[in-house]
């Protein structure tokens, strides 16, 4: 699968009540302690209340890589990809 949002595209993200309605599925913008601001799909949030996070790209991190977030380090849900 190749990804979602091509190298130098614009996308357009929102954080009105982003913490509130995180779904599996969603494109989310991520403030990542390790790889800095990241742009990944929520694959499951665990019993924790933690997110999982995905790229569509097969050579992308792995959810293992990336570990699992917080909701307060999502700082943006996809609206638009204007690619």
């Amino acid at each position: 699968m190749s990804p979602t949002i091509e190298t130098n595209s614009y996308v357009l993200l929102h954080n009105f009540g982003t913490k509130k309605h995180l779904k599996k599925g969603q494109i989310v913008k991520v403030e990542h302690s390790e790889f800095g601001t990241i742009i990944k799909r929520i694959a499951y949030q665990d019993k924790n209340g933690l997110y999982w996070l995905a790229g569509d790209d097969p050579h992308t991190l792995a959810c293992c890589q990336i570990g699992p977030v917080n909701a307060t380090q999502i700082t943006g849900v996809l609206l638009c990809n204007l690619g």
